[in-house]
């Protein structure tokens, strides 16, 4: 490997080439700062003039991510920090989304941990909203909770049942914590109908 300074029509490169004077090996690519894709400087491993292995990207909106890359896209553990948001993720990647584990956490404390599927929340995760002090655990489909999830309010009441389309649909059980037990029946996120199926402690 040689270490080498080359221009390229979308930008510089400092670092280890091939023969062919082709990014391979360890470098840094200085963005034009006109890049469709937005990036600003790429530091990391290279392979056939396209980040693969371990780096770290800046896009000029202040994003950046580090971590695991194959063939110029995101691939394998990294984590993300989105400036203008003030959200970050750390987790893995599939094809430059978010696909396997991972924790998303919002600027204003809130965060789902679980599994992802092409960039949304998708099998088995844990929403927790930081304000309210009030949690879902259970199944996602295409970022919505759907199948089976368990819902703690605030007060340490906790309901268990079906959500459909990112809703409670159909029978579900409400266990209160002063010992109250309802059977309770939903459509499309509106109660219908409860039975107490155990009284609440004397």
């Amino acid at each position: 490997m040689v270490v080498l300074k080359i221009r390229f029509e979308e930008g510089s490169y400092e670092g280890e080439c091939g023969d062919t004077k082709i990014p391979n090996g360890e470098g840094t690519f200085e963005f034009r700062g006109d890049d469709s894709n937005g990036r600003l400087i790429y530091e990391g491993c290279w392979k056939n003039k396209a980040a693969d292995g371990y780096g770290k990207m800046k896009w000029i909106n202040g994003d950046r991510y580090e971590g695991e890359w194959l063939n110029g896209l995101r691939e394998g553990k990294g984590a993300y920090f989105s400036k203008a948001s003030g959200c970050s993720y750390d987790g893995q990647y599939k094809n430059d989304l978010k696909e396997g584990t991972g924790k998303y956490v919002f600027s204003n404390g809130d965060y789902y941990d679980g599994q992802w599927k092409a960039g949304l929340r998708n099998g088995k995760g844990l929403y927790v909203w930081k304000e309210q002090n009030e949690k879902y655990e259970g199944d996602w489909i295409k970022g919505l909770k759907e199948g089976t999830g368990k819902f703690t309010y605030p007060n340490g009441d906790v309901f268990t049942g079906p959500y459909v389309n990112g809703n409670r649909h159909g029978k579900g059980e409400l266990v209160k914590k002063d010992g109250e037990i309802r059977s309770e029946n939903y459509k499309e996120g509106k109660l219908v109908s409860f039975n107490v199926i155990q009284e609440k402690s004397a």
